[in-house]
């Protein structure tokens, strides 16, 4: 019987354990899915930059040259879930009805009330929107970071992913309307 060295088997582990990870999401009940992890369906917008790289929408900013949308807006009463993860000192941000949350490294760029919350810059951290009547309970990693957050007024326009400093990586994306 071989014996597998001490960094291979190390190495298995991790990828294994990247794998799970990746494989552990579940769409919960009610909620639609606006990323496909294979393409940029249904995204328009300044597509140049933007691409799909391990099941995320990857942004490279050095490419990019603008924000991208989800092409069906959403409702002002509603919930939306996404996972994102920046370079260190990356800058971005969700649109919601044209209104902006900033996305970034939190815990380099700040705002400091968001740092606390955030996780270090390379790993995912889950962001939600809770909004009722156009007005959001923002939570980072499950804390609050902002409790009455308004939307924008712009009902046409989907969910946008900016386009501003570094790279990023945007997954899971998806949303419940509210009855």
């Amino acid at each position: 019987m071989k014996v597998l060295s001490r960094p291979l088997a190390g190495l298995l582990v991790l990828t294994a354990s990247c794998l799970a990870s990746a494989e552990d999401f579940r769409l919960e009940e009610g909620f639609v899915r606006l990323d496909n992890g294979k393409d940029l369906e249904g995204w328009t917008g300044s597509l140049a930059g933007w691409s799909v790289v391990d099941g995320a929408i990857h942004l490279d900013a050095k490419q990019a040259r603008g924000d991208i949308y989800f092409g069906k807006p959403h409702s002002r009463n509603c919930i939306i879930r996404l996972q994102f993860k920046a370079s260190p000192n990356a800058d971005s941000g969700i649109y919601v009805h044209g209104s902006q949350l900033q996305c970034r490294d939190y815990p380099k760029a700040g705002p400091k009330h968001y740092a606390v919350s955030a996780k270090p810059a390379g790993e995912w951290n889950d962001l939600e929107f809770d909004i009722t009547d156009g007005v959001a309970v923002v939570k980072l990693n499950g804390e609050v970071i902002e409790k009455a957050w308004k939307i924008g007024s712009a009902a046409n326009k989907g969910l946008g992913l900016q386009r501003e400093r570094g790279d990023f990586d945007f997954r899971y994306i998806r949303i419940k309307e509210k009855s």
